[in-house]
């Protein structure tokens, strides 16, 4: 029949199993490396939410992780045929499509990657054009030479503000307002 059926977990199921940081960073993982020991893994994972390094982390650090995941990520993950675990090695495999797991982790980072260029353009031409007008200033050469020099370093300190604030909001302004609901 049609090959429109899905395979795998529904999109519900997929964005529920996603809404936790641990599985898609396992998740992530796996579709690097297909298959790693659950020691292992749980390190790296807890490397990288400690912020250091596998080396540097505590014993309880890599305990917490390593019986989250044990006890409840991996068999969340195993019961909808996205990853195997191997009790006798301790191993994690993916079994999942890579390529349809790849789109629902995409979805997550999409938004944040296309305004990266488009505002550091904003951040950078603010500092060049607030930069040659202070130094036209110093100069003498611009317009604006009945301002005193602290009055465009203020003004461009608002400008600065202001697009510190539009890209917050652009950025994170979907979060913030998830929260206030």
């Amino acid at each position: 029949m049609g090959g429109e059926a899905e395979q795998g977990p529904s999109r519900e199921v997929m964005f529920d199993l996603l809404g936790n940081s641990r599985r898609r960073r396992v998740l992530r993982h796996l579709l690097d490396e297909r298959e790693i020991t659950l020691t292992n893994l749980s390190a790296r994972i807890a490397a990288w939410e400690n912020d250091t390094t596998v080396a540097d982390l505590s014993s309880r650090q890599r305990k917490q992780v390593y019986s989250s995941l044990y006890q409840t990520h991996i068999p969340r993950l195993s019961e909808h045929d996205i990853v195997a675990y191997d009790s006798e090695d301790r191993r994690v495999r993916l079994t999942g499509d890579p390529e349809r797991l790849h789109r629902f982790l995409d979805v997550e980072e999409a938004p944040c990657s296309g305004f990266s260029h488009q505002w550091s353009r904003y951040f950078f031409w603010t500092a060049v054009v607030g930069s040659a007008a202070i130094a036209g200033n110093w100069l003498g050469t611009t317009p604006a030479t009945h301002l005193g020099t602290e009055s465009l370093y203020g003004l461009l300190t608002v400008v600065f503000m202001m697009l510190s604030v539009s890209f917050v909001m652009a950025v994170e302004g979907p979060k913030i307002l998830r929260l206030v609901d």
